[in-house]
């Protein structure tokens, strides 16, 4: 007859252990504490005046780049037309660090566009034409945005009667 050997299972764990006042580090920490006493006080002076210079002249160069920057409404804020006329939007001017970035322009709004870039309103109403600029000074920097109100009211009868008397002069 065969025997069965059972087979016992054992594990030995690995530990390591870091010693922190080894011969290296107390080289490197005595390294350290040398390399610090050889620093003079005129040293460490000038470095903080190179810093507090550095700081003030990013500052004024900042102040000069963008000296011009501009995020401004062309034309007027609040506009009242007549149902059926179409308004022609202005835009807006933008400047970030001198380049003008009025191109960037995003533009929302709950008018009617038409295809020759003109709006219009078909309702009685307040409508907005909302702003902002893709572009990391105002968007990210400062959170600019312009808006623009266009109000929408049905013509007057007095309108209607002046309309209607140059449709009678050019007629005849």
């Amino acid at each position: 007859m065969a025997t069965r050997k059972t087979a016992s299972k054992t594990s030995k764990k690995v530990t390591f252990d870091i010693d922190v006042d080894s011969k290296s580090s107390k080289k490197m920490s005595r390294k350290a504490s040398k390399q610090l006493k050889k620093v003079s006080i005129g040293a460490i002076c000038i470095a903080v005046l190179l810093l507090v210079v550095g700081a003030v002249g990013g500052y004024f160069g900042v102040k000069l780049i963008s000296k011009n920057d501009c995020f401004v409404l062309n034309g007027n804020d609040e506009l009242t037309l007549t149902i059926g006329q179409s308004y022609t939007d202005q835009g807006i001017t933008a400047v970030a660090f001198g380049k003008d970035v009025s191109d960037d322009v995003i533009i929302e709004t709950n008018l009617t566009k038409n295809d020759d870039g003109t709006y219009t309103a078909t309702e009685e109403g307040t409508y907005y034409i909302t702003y902002k600029v893709n572009h990391f000074k105002y968007n990210s920097i400062f959170k600019v945005q312009k808006i623009r109100l266009v109000s929408f009211v049905e013509p007057s009868v007095e309108e209607e009667m002046e309309e209607d008397s140059d449709e009678k002069v050019q007629v005849s």
